[in-house]
């Protein structure tokens, strides 16, 4: 896997958020995760921990992916805890969906995996590659 250009803006990488981006949507979680690792550690300030809080959301589905529903309850609990903390339009994303299924998909584990299992949450799209663009 080639590493993500994280040089340019340390809030929103494109090429790496794009690459994160596809491998979620595709079903590759674990490559998700170590792209946002490429991008959380290129990040200084607030937004780090908001980086932080989505890789441990990522992580938490693969590990229920993996029929690990301790780790993945664990897991995904700390990052929803982390990235709620943001406004829903953080990096200029609508994260609100994301949040809200990543929430039942917590609920779903935390109720002893009873019933249909829930889609894994949407990844929101890109509205942004300049920050400077309103």
């Amino acid at each position: 896997m080639r590493e993500p250009d994280v040089s340019g803006n340390r809030a929103s990488p494109p090429d790496a958020w794009r690459v994160a981006s596809e491998l979620y949507q595709a079903g590759d979680l674990f490559g998700c995760h170590e792209i946002l690792e490429h991008v959380w550690r290129a990040t200084e300030g607030s937004l780090r921990e908001f980086y932080r809080g989505l890789i441990q959301v990522v992580v938490g589905l693969y590990h229920a992916q993996r029929g690990n529903r301790v780790g993945a309850r664990a897991v995904l609990a700390r990052g929803l805890a982390r990235i709620e903390q943001y406004p829903e339009d953080c990096l200029g994303m609508d994260w609100g969906p994301f949040r809200r299924s990543a929430r039942c998909y917590l609920e779903w584990l935390e109720s002893g995996m009873e019933g249909a299992e829930p889609a894994r949450p949407v990844w929101p799209r890109e509205r942004y590659l300049d920050p400077t663009v309103q």
